[in-house]
């Protein structure tokens, strides 16, 4: 497989860059947690390291199919270890601007497979501010993948009725495994909350990009990954009908567009109209809901399939519920569907998410956190695909000083999928993972 990184020269990154997060930690020593600068401004750094059996790299639970050079084998295990360094600063000069910034490079070790091995840089500037009653948020987070410019290939049955023409790819493209390729990804957004009596208006616009840096092929069994965008201008006007809380209703227009691959000229690029309502606020003392949901109508302006349907109706819903029934639990809910087009062979897919979290907190220095996961994959005619993955959690945290905590998790994912031939698609996999922070 292809790799940017050689060991060496990540051992050089590692040493340099936590060099460089110690030189700012002694400053922070001075003012405890975080070296206050001035008044208004204010530096932190912290280094977590990170180590993670994960019993199933490549998310293939049967033997590939002879026919197929290069496939990857099932069960392949590995130790990984991560290393990342983070460096904050936060500025607040006046009360109409604010300033919040971070980089945080994670250097990734697959100890099994040196060719998964990559470089994630990551890095945020949220602005923010008040002018007169106007609050306005303007955030951007970057990720650069600096790993393998080539995709993995899969030896599963060719499966043409579900619109696959290669390999038998894990669910959903196998995520996990496209989070390691070369690629950039760019989200930002804005919105300036207006307050008028028991009225609100927050005009919105958010952007998301992400530009893949890997090879394409047309071999059998080889996972291409293909460019996509999404870009959102809206608005959301709020009423007050309760003691803390709105109703909501909301306009959206975006549009999206996906790449085709060099030897297709398919893509479903599209624009929509979405039409929303929601909820914002308490409930109760014990109970918060902040969420929308409404139809989208979709009309697609690439070059799709024969008998594909150009204008469509889905729906898109987007919440979050807390529960704190204890001072010492807390109940975390997230619902979200929406639909976008695919990252691998262009195609385009409802993506939904479902998480259930229960934290709860033993005394201050020790807390648990379950959870489960349901994440889908519901694929429009003519690809006849339907992939789930189910992932139940557990993670114990235990923080003994403000400087240092520590992490002990596992996961479990089972992935199911519903096509002709399931061989190579579905999946199973264990992470355990013990990890220690220390925050200068």
């Amino acid at each position: 497989m292809g790799n940017n990184i050689s060991h060496r020269s990540l051992r050089v990154q590692i040493v340099r860059v936590i060099f460089i997060s110690g030189f700012v930690g002694w400053g922070g020593l001075v003012g405890a947690q975080g070296w206050q600068a001035t008044t208004n401004l204010t530096l932190n750094a912290d280094l977590t390291v990170r180590e993670t059996y994960d019993s199933n790299i490549y998310l293939q639970n049967v033997e590939p199919s002879p026919t197929v050079p290069n496939a990857v084998k099932p069960y392949q295990e590995s130790m990984v270890t991560s290393v990342t360094p983070r460096m904050a600063l936060d500025w607040k000069p006046v009360s109409a601007f604010n300033l919040a910034t971070f980089y945080a490079p994670e250097f990734v070790t697959y100890h099994a497979d040196s060719g998964e091995n990559h470089l994630t840089h990551r890095g945020a500037l949220t602005l923010s501010g008040q002018v007169g009653v106007v609050q306005w948020e303007q955030f951007n987070t970057v990720t650069y993948i600096d790993g393998p410019t080539e995709g993995l290939t899969f030896g599963g049955p060719p499966l043409p009725s579900a619109g696959i023409s290669g390999g038998n790819a894990p669910a959903i493209g196998g995520v996990p495994i496209r989070d390691r390729r070369a690629a950039l990804i760019y989200r930002n957004g804005f919105r300036a909350y207006h307050a008028h009596g028991d009225f609100f208006f927050r005009p919105v616009a958010w952007s998301y990009i992400h530009d893949f840096h890997t090879e394409q092929r047309p071999d059998i069994g080889y996972q291409n990954y293909v460019d996509r965008n999404d870009f959102t201008v809206g608005i959301e006007v709020g009423y007050k009908a309760f003691k803390d809380a709105y109703l909501v209703v909301g306009y959206r227009h975006g549009f999206q567009d996906e790449a085709p691959l060099p030897w297709s000229p398919i893509d479903y690029s599209n624009t929509y109209n979405r039409f929303l309502v929601g909820f914002e606020g308490k409930v109760t003392d014990w109970l918060k809901i902040t969420g929308v949901i409404g139809p989208d109508f979709r009309d697609f302006t690439g070059t799709t399939p024969p008998n594909f349907e150009d204008h469509e109706t889905v729906l898109y819903y987007d919440f979050t519920i807390v529960v704190t029934p204890t001072k010492q639990d807390t109940i975390t809910v997230l619902l979200r569907q929406f639909e976008q087009p695919a990252f691998g062979n262009p195609s385009v897919y409802e993506d939904i998410t479902w998480d259930l979290l229960w934290r709860h907190q033993f005394s201050a220095k020790f807390a648990v956190t379950t959870g489960f996961r349901a994440y889908g994959g519901e694929w429009q005619l003519p690809v006849t695909r339907d992939d789930w993955i189910y992932s139940p959690s557990i993670l114990l945290r235990y923080t003994p000083t403000k400087h240092l905590s520590g992490e002990i998790s596992y996961t479990y994912d089972r992935a199911t999928t519903r096509v002709p031939d399931t061989s190579g698609r579905e999946f199973t996999r264990n992470l355990v993972s013990l990890s220690a922070k220390y925050a200068f």
